[in-house]
């Protein structure tokens, strides 16, 4: 676990023109039914984001950045691990390669919501928007689902 952490925080984040990911609350409300494929989705979009914020908080100086740190590190891994889960319930056994998908499924999400937070910060001065903001609401509310709901038991 703490090996893909790593790698995922450590890969540097190249940056794309444009943020084309909506709002993952629209695309959640969008979904006729959340499966396996949904969820590992969603799995995903959450790293992504906490990825992003936790690499941008790291040195940061402000007052409630550690705290967001420890929190987003907390995601992180039960987010991946649920992830993981997903991902194993939909591939066949002899193909798996969760470290592989994993850092290049998330990479461009992250990559996307650096854009954003970027785009934020040049804008308002501030890098967590609106956008990011209710992304975070929704990942917040996923990992703790998966927490309560005992995910790692997906079928």
């Amino acid at each position: 676990m703490k090996k893909i952490l790593a790698l995922l925080l450590l890969s540097p984040l190249a940056f794309a023109e444009k943020n084309e990911m909506i709002p993952l609350q629209e695309w959640v409300t969008k979904q006729n039914n959340i499966g396996v494929s949904e969820t590992l989705y969603v799995s995903y979009r959450c790293i992504g984001l906490y990825t992003m914020m936790y690499s941008l908080l790291l040195n940061a100086p402000q007052e409630g950045a550690m705290q967001t740190i420890k929190d987003s590190k907390e995601a992180l891994e039960i987010l991946i691990a649920s992830a993981n889960i997903a991902y194993n319930t939909l591939t066949p056994e002899a193909e798996r390669d969760f470290e592989n998908n994993l850092s290049i499924s998330v990479m461009p999400i992250a990559e996307n919501y650096q854009l954003e937070a970027n785009r934020s910060w040049t804008n308002t001065g501030q890098y967590f928007n609106d956008y990011i903001q209710a992304d975070g609401e929704v990942c917040k509310v996923v990992a703790e689902t998966f927490t309560k709901k005992n995910m790692f038991q997906i079928k």
